[in-house]
């Protein structure tokens, strides 16, 4: 009897390594990958045929067969059986992924992917980890891959089954070939080549058989007796690749997309109706060449309103909240005049590539109506394409945060380390001005020897769009990093789960939204009412106090080192080399000691910000997250029907009691 196995070339591949220089993947607890149609051929096992029968099948096969087809066999019967060891070569990086884990399925262990590195040529055509379809990463896109058992690395808990084993298989393209340059092939744990069969990386289900699989549940057959149909047609166990949670997960896979459907229809239905209650909701809906949502975007009347105020600086990340269809949600993110994060508009993503968020931000300006003054995002390459292409002409930052947690990851750890990283951090926030970053970014590579790292010439290429030095003169609302995206990811959390479906998860995303308006009027209440105590003897204190809500007041009062501050007196214009009002908005308070020195009576009107002010009255305040809500419809009308029944027992009861 033949065995058959599948190997899943789809199991996602780490190229995101810690501190320790162990991958954060989750392959490494698991072992294994996700199940994928994209499964190598077939292998057929000799495992449980005799020696004759294995001649005589092989000398029929040859009789047909010329000579250098025969060779060729020969020649891939000795590859199958072979181990991996240096030097050997693969025409591509799949080859040598398949090749591993053929060999792993014969020992009896399982390979997941450790590191990878893209070719260049891949890296320039936008090709990544979050990306989808033809930009998807693949094997044979890299340069180099390390495959580790999975009970390589370090114990981190204490449920782990890794227990640092020390195999490995290093491989390298070289000369456009992928060589093995490193390998290590000693477990220190048991193997079970006779369990292979159970192991994720080697389970999977053929398109045929998937396909029987869904037309059974259609038919109103349990999983149960599926699985039970495909025993007895393949002869038993021992000669499929899948048990029988792989059935079930096929089967709730097909009605995922069924409730996804229906989710899509609820959802529109309900967009139209708060666009119904209020003419200000704005959503639109992306559908594929088949009528399914793909893609979809919303600001409620509220949020649409708050731009207005406070949409001069927007920032934009995907996030990965837990939804039924795992689909990314991408906010617009803003901070208010008290200094807190807000929501302007959110969409729900099937692809984060760029015409995906061409689309997006294009559904932005249709409905905003003018771009921002300036956009946050991380450092993902569809993205910034897509802010090129649509928000024409606006400053484009990146991720300070992001850069300097790559930094590490991508300069190869070298021997000083530690003081190439203090080194970069005071390049980084402790230059004024473009001259000096550059100044003291060339002392660092001078003194460490790291001219030739690529992604430090790389990182230094696009400085003008993270480092502090060049856009500490520009209005920035105070955001150097895209944090607060991850700070409002951290909030709805909260209100999410993985049972969650399109519509339940838009009305969860409206109650985190009336919690943020919440908050709002307890700042508010806070800051007309409960102002912080100042000196009034100081002028600076005393307007800023009045003025200001009470955040950015604290900000304002807030000590700062000493630094260079110029002041002319004739037209009333101060300047400081720190740049925290051109950055922040907020006076610092170099300054301030100056206007305190000069005893300047009246603070230039330029130098109050509208944007953070807590004494003008904001359209938006009046206006409510959601205009629609049935199920609140229903209860008010019940408690009303309620109340009205109570008010008539009870002046029942008292006219009873008056003629007892």
């Amino acid at each position: 009897m033949e065995n058959t196995i599948r190997l899943d070339l789809n199991e996602t591949p780490c190229n995101s390594d810690d501190e320790d220089g162990n991958c954060k993947s989750a392959e490494a607890e698991n072992g294994g990958g996700v199940m994928s149609e994209n499964s190598i051929d077939d292998v057929v096992s000799l495992d449980n045929m005799d020696e004759a029968a294995v001649d005589n099948m092989l000398n029929a096969s040859m009789e047909n067969m010329d000579e250098a087809a025969v060779d060729n066999m020969a020649e891939a019967a000795v590859d199958n059986m072979a181990e991996p060891a240096v030097d050997m070569c693969f025409v591509t990086g799949e080859d040598f992924v398949v090749f591993c884990h053929n060999y792993a399925y014969r020992k009896g262990f399982t390979f997941y992917t450790r590191t990878t590195e893209l070719m260049k040529e891949y890296k320039e055509m936008g090709v990544g980890r979050t990306a989808a379809g033809l930009k998807e990463t693949m094997y044979h896109m890299m340069k180099v891959i390390r495959l580790n058992c999975k009970y390589g690395g370090k114990k981190q808990t204490n449920g782990s089954i890794v227990i640092g084993c020390p195999v490995y298989v290093f491989g390298r393209m070289i000369d456009d070939k992928m060589v093995i340059r490193k390998c290590q092939l000693e477990h220190n744990h048991c193997l079970s080549p006779k369990d292979s069969r159970f192991m994720v990386n080697y389970r999977s289900i053929d398109d045929p058989t998937a396909g029987k699989i869904t037309n059974n549940d259609q038919a109103g057959i349990s999983i149960a007796k599926s699985y039970n149909s495909l025993l007895v047609e393949s002869g038993g166990h021992e000669n499929i690749s899948y048990n029988q949670r792989d059935v079930r997960n096929v089967v709730h896979l097909n009605r995922r997309k069924s409730r996804l459907e229906g989710d899509a229809v609820a959802l529109e239905k309900y967009f139209q109706q708060q666009y119904e209650y209020n003419q200000e909701f704005y959503s639109a809906i992306e559908r594929d060449d088949d009528g399914r949502l793909i893609n979809a975007f919303w600001p409620d009347a509220r949020s649409r309103a708050m731009y207005k105020d406070f949409g001069d600086i927007i920032i934009f990340d995907t996030m990965f909240l837990c939804n039924r269809y795992r689909m990314p949600f991408a906010p617009f993110v803003g901070v208010s005049h008290h200094g807190k994060s807000i929501v302007f508009a959110a969409a729900l993503l099937s692809h984060e590539d760029t015409e995906t968020f061409v689309w997006v931000f294009n559904q932005w300006l249709k409905c905003m109506g003018n771009p921002p003054k300036g956009i946050l995002t991380d450092q993902c390459k569809a993205i910034g394409k897509a802010v090129e292409t649509v928000f024409v002409r606006v400053p484009h930052r990146l991720c300070l945060w992001h850069i300097l947690k790559n930094a590490s990851r991508n300069m190869g750890k070298p021997s000083k380390w530690k003081e190439i990283e203090e080194a970069l951090r005071n390049v980084v926030h402790d230059t004024l001005d473009p001259d000096e970053c550059d100044e003291a970014w060339g002392l660092m590579v001078e003194k460490f020897g790291i001219h030739d790292n690529a992604w430090l010439k790389e990182t230094y290429e696009i400085r003008g769009r993270w480092a502090p030095a060049y856009w500490r003169s520009t209005f920035w609302a105070g955001m150097p990093s895209t944090q607060r995206s991850e700070g409002i990811n951290r909030f709805f959390k909260g209100f999410v789960s993985i049972e969650t479906g399109l519509l339940q998860f838009i009305r969860q995303y409206e109650a985190a939204l009336k919690g943020k308006v919440e908050e709002e009027k307890l700042l508010n209440f806070n800051s007309t009412h409960k102002p912080p105590i100042c000196d009034k003897d100081m002028i600076v204190q005393y307007v800023f106090q009045k003025a200001y809500t009470n955040t950015k007041f604290l900000e304002v009062s807030r000590i700062w080192k000493t630094f260079i501050v110029s002041y002319d007196k004739d037209k009333g214009d101060f300047s400081c080399s720190c740049k925290l009002f051109e950055f922040r908005g907020i006076l610092c308070r170099h300054i301030i000691k100056i206007i305190e020195f000069e005893d300047v009576n009246v603070i230039p009107e330029r130098y109050i910000l509208s944007r953070w002010r807590k004494d003008i009255v904001r359209p938006y305040k009046d206006i409510r997250v959601s205009y629609y809500d049935p199920e609140q419809f229903d209860r008010v009308k019940r408690v009303r029907e309620l109340s009205q029944r109570h008010c008539y027992l009870s002046s029942l009861a008292l006219h009873s009691d008056k003629h007892s």
